[in-house]
């Protein structure tokens, strides 16, 4: 009877998964090629169709993975946006089934598994984001994957699901330079204490060669570029957030020309014999103003000199007023609950369905038609998820304290959450609304669980024995 309850599930979420992707199709929400020549994160088209490989070794800027599935899809399928379309649907759909998968392992409660899956599914970030050319949907994927193994790892403490746990976090470390090696060391810390007892020493060599993986694109950037970092751009970034809504005119000061500018503005900034030791690596990426004819090149050597320079900049000021930076912390910190849809680059194909969305989202910046209107609906649409951010953190929280104890995989999607928004936070504006999103499933598998704890007909204690010890053929099963 399960058997069937759980086909039928499945059933519902494909047909409405496939029925919901015609509607968007019908109102021109569709995936663009565009963003593969504008997007910083992104070589030159012609490194990614023929010297990706070479590209991805001399890049400073970002972690190698993505570039290496973009070119792998290039060689493929060409600049196809329906072959790149058709593949982030899979990888939404895969999301989603992950999630239902793993809320039905934590929850009594028949067609909640089904009510959260299609949540995500239908959510209009879910929606945009998946037509959007980015790694986005790839970040929430590899985290889910995590969890899912992590669970079957406590059941059964073989190696394919040790494999299952490191190699999406080493994917991830090397896709996101948000998930930065600090991550990826506590995170292998916590496990290896978690069972010490009963996967210590099947663990702890994987565990070593997934931070000697992840550790050895540090030292391979340390030792061309002289950085040891998988992005060289997090001066620019911490700099983005210090001086954020300060109008500098002193045209001495760097800060003065704004973060992400063209490499030209910064002339006057740079040593023009720095470039010299990096000629003949990858000219095309390393040297060139502009990449794809007519876009900022990002990707361009000087960049690591100027990052360096904003990182001063921001570390003197916030020496200087650290009251003010804090308030920027707070700003972003809000704008981490926000709608993800009020991401800059999703706001243009969200606009197609702003009704749907304020409703679904309360997106309340639809309203907004000046500047300081739009930062108080920002505000606004963030209380809503902020609160249920809360309540269901608060939930978790009081049952661990009561239990003295917490389950692995809780474990890491609190600890990957509380990582994910401080550094958001602290570093990063703009854009920390995509930065939640992209965790928004791991999320919602707590949800879930406390939906099923402060539901009195089902005792938690009682859940989470039955769950605790599968055997290997339930395991299996699942």
């Amino acid at each position: 009877m399960k058997k069937n309850f759980r086909l039928n599930d499945i059933s519902v979420i494909i047909l409405v998964f496939l029925f919901s992707r015609l509607v968007m199709l019908f109102l021109d929400i569709r995936m663009s090629i565009r963003p593969l020549y504008i997007y910083w994160q992104y070589l030159d088209v012609e490194t990614l169709k023929h010297h990706v490989l070479a590209g991805v070794w001399f890049d400073h800027a970002q972690p190698p993975v993505f570039n290496l599935f973009l070119g792998a899809m290039l060689k493929c399928f060409g600049e196809s946006a329906l072959a790149f379309g058709v593949v982030f649907k899979i990888v939404s759909l895969c999301n989603g089934l992950l999630l239902y998968s793993l809320t039905r392992k934590f929850t009594q409660i028949s067609k909640l598994p089904l009510l959260i899956t299609l949540l995500y599914l239908l959510s209009p970030a879910t929606l945009i984001f998946e037509c959007e050319l980015f790694y986005t949907t790839f970040v929430s994927l590899l985290l889910l994957t995590t969890v899912y193994f992590i669970f079957r790892f406590h059941a059964n403490t073989s190696l394919a699901n040790l494999i299952g746990i490191f190699l999406p976090m080493v994917l991830l470390c090397l896709m996101r330079s948000v998930y930065h090696i600090l991550w990826l060391l506590v995170i292998v810390f916590v496990l290896l204490i978690y069972y010490r007892k009963t996967g210590f020493t099947r663990m702890l060599p994987v565990a070593l060669l997934s931070l000697l993986l992840v550790g050895g694109w540090y030292a391979k950037n340390k030792f061309i570029f002289g950085k040891f970092t998988l992005s060289t751009w997090m001066g620019m970034n911490l700099a983005r957030n210090v001086f954020h809504d300060q109008e500098i005119r002193d045209s001495g000061r760097i800060e003065a020309y704004g973060t992400f500018s063209r490499i030209g503005e910064y002339k006057k900034f740079i040593d023009p014999e720095y470039e010299k030791k990096y000629r003949g690596l990858n000219d095309r990426d390393l040297l060139e103003e502009f990449k794809n004819d007519s876009f900022m090149n990002e990707n361009n050597v000087n960049y690591i000199p100027v990052s360096a320079l904003f990182e001063k900049a921001a570390i003197a000021h916030i020496k200087a007023d650290p009251v003010a930076y804090l308030k920027n912390v707070l700003q972003s910190a809000i704008l981490f609950f926000a709608p993800a849809t009020t991401y800059s680059l999703a706001e243009k194909q969200a606009e197609k369905i702003k009704y749907f969305d304020i409703v679904y989202s309360f997106n309340l910046t639809r309203f907004a038609h000046s500047r300081q209107a739009r930062r108080i609906a920002l505000v606004l649409s963030a209380i809503p998820k902020l609160l249920t951010y809360l309540l269901v953190f608060w939930v978790i929280i009081r049952k661990t304290v009561r239990e003295k104890s917490i389950s692995s995989w809780n474990l890491f999607i609190l600890l990957t959450l509380g990582f994910v928004f401080v550094i958001s936070s602290f570093l990063e504006h703009y854009e920390n609304m995509r930065f939640r999103f992209e965790t928004e499933p791991l999320f919602l598998i707590l949800a879930a669980q406390a939906i099923n704890l402060i539901d009195s007909s089902v005792p938690f204690r009682k859940q989470t024995q039955t769950t605790g010890r599968l055997t290997n053929d339930e395991n299996k099963k699942s």
